[in-house]
């Protein structure tokens, strides 16, 4: 049904201009072509700006940062109606070869939407009573808890003068191993992910978004008779093997911006409404701020459900929108999407410190067997990723990595220990794996400040 409802949308928008096109020519041929053209750039315009995005000034009004954006292909229509105006020639073959491509563009845009859908919504497998392995005891609960943008408190320190140390001490007086510099292979969400549920062997010539959604971890841990549960964090990375899943979709924002139509608008030149819808729409800020306190909320009920148990939490904070101050007040309005200082980041990211120690303190008192719990970062602190920004990448790539691995059993974990080998640590330790721990993605002159 939303596939039809945009088509019949897209359907209304041509027949709404089609009147405005006799101010072109009377020649139908030339009307056709030069709807045709600027259908083409409407629902091109969404990837032009992402490819464009870093490029524009940061700060400015939506309106003014789209228009900036919009004014080349504008001033390229334009120059192309005026060609067509002129032109005496017949454009049958023209108008033939235009139809083709925008045929092509549609049937892609509207398969790759759909299927991506599909995948992430199409398939759920049926929960299943767990098989208990051989050998008596039932294995350990595991939490694999990431948080999107958290830099590691050394960074912090160092790029901001920010103390988080306190958050390490107290992860620490529970018993968490922490990890000091740290570096992901990545500075992405997407990627780190993959790589991070892949056991640390990510090819980056593979489809990051498909290894998260049918990762080696989720298979190894059903094998192994676990159920698995997921906090996601956007519909194209569910995992396709959950058997169960909490999601707090934009239909908590809006009837009409759900995601597939989000992702269908943001692709098309209707992006510019999104975008200004996003800045000043005030319940939107409370979607992002529940989003981000569901998981707070829900966690609790999940920890009292029988085991074993995979539990994957995909936290998006303390990544913007910055809708926490330091104390879980509402962020600054108008600050929301602001890097310009640290100052927001840095309040939500307090925010996040204080109720993450909670909910681990939380999860160790209330479980009969103490849980595996992996508490990492996807990436660091990046600002932004404009081409001028003035974090380095390599200090984007610096991660929060903790772990909480009961039972003493075997060798303590390097010191700069990695996201990559998170899963290889536990899978030896636990079901009796020979994994070899992967190198660090970068070794880099530590200091001591």
């Amino acid at each position: 049904p939303q596939a039809l409802w945009a088509s019949a949308a897209s359907l209304g928008l041509v027949i709404l201009l089609w009147p405005c096109t006799r101010w072109i020519s009377a020649d139908r041929q030339k009307r056709g072509l030069s709807l045709l053209l600027f259908l083409l750039v409407f629902h091109a315009y969404g990837l032009y700006f992402k490819e464009i995005a870093g490029l524009l000034p940061q700060g400015w009004s939506p309106l003014v940062v789209h228009g900036a954006a919009v004014a080349p292909l504008a001033a390229t229509w334009l120059v192309l109606i005026r060609l067509i105006r002129r032109s005496r020639a017949s454009l049958a073959m023209w108008g033939r070869a235009l139809n083709a491509a925008a045929m092509v563009l549609i049937a892609w845009t509207a398969a790759g939407i759909v299927l991506h859908f599909a995948l992430a919504n199409g398939r759920r497998p049926a929960s299943t009573a767990p098989s208990q392995p051989a050998g008596g005891q039932s294995p350990p609960d595991i939490y694999c808890i990431v948080l999107d943008e958290f830099v590691a408190p050394e960074a912090a320190l160092r790029l901001f003068a920010h103390d988080n140390r306190r958050f390490v001490a107290d992860l620490r007086s529970l018993g968490f191993f922490v990890a000091e510099w740290s570096e992901s292979r990545f500075a992405t969400s997407e990627p780190a992910l993959a790589d991070l549920l892949n056991f640390g062997e990510y090819d980056t010539k593979d489809d990051p978004y498909a290894r998260v959604r049918r990762n080696r971890v989720v298979s190894s841990l059903r094998e192994r008779g676990y159920r698995i549960i997921e906090f996601a964090s956007v519909s194209w990375l569910f995992f396709e093997k959950a058997d169960q899943r909490f999601y707090y979709d934009l239909s908590h924002a809006s009837l009409f911006f759900d995601d597939y139509y989000r992702t269908l608008a943001e692709r098309s030149l209707l992006r510019v409404l999104v975008d200004s819808w996003r800045q000043r729409k005030t319940d939107l800020g409370r979607y992002y701020r529940q989003r981000i306190l569901s998981v707070f909320a829900d966690l609790p009920a999940v920890e009292a459900q029988a085991g074993p148990k995979f539990v994957y939490v995909h936290l998006l904070s303390p990544h913007e929108p910055f809708v926490f101050t330091a104390d879980g007040g509402a962020g600054a309005p108008g600050h929301i999407w602001d890097h310009s200082v640290p100052r927001y980041y840095l309040e939500q990211y307090d925010f996040i410190s204080d109720r993450i120690v909670k909910l681990v303190s939380s999860l160790l008192r209330g479980s009969a067997r103490p849980p595996v719990i992996l508490l990492l970062s996807d990436h660091g602190y990046r600002g932004s990723r404009r081409p001028d920004s003035i974090i380095p990448r390599e200090e984007m790539r610096h991660v929060l990595n903790a772990l909480f691995l009961p039972g003493g059993a075997g060798e303590p974990p390097p010191a700069d220990l990695p996201p990559r080998n998170n899963f290889r640590l536990v899978f030896n330790r636990y079901f009796g794996g020979e994994f070899e721990l992967l190198p660090a993605a970068g070794r880099r002159e530590r200091r001591k400040d």
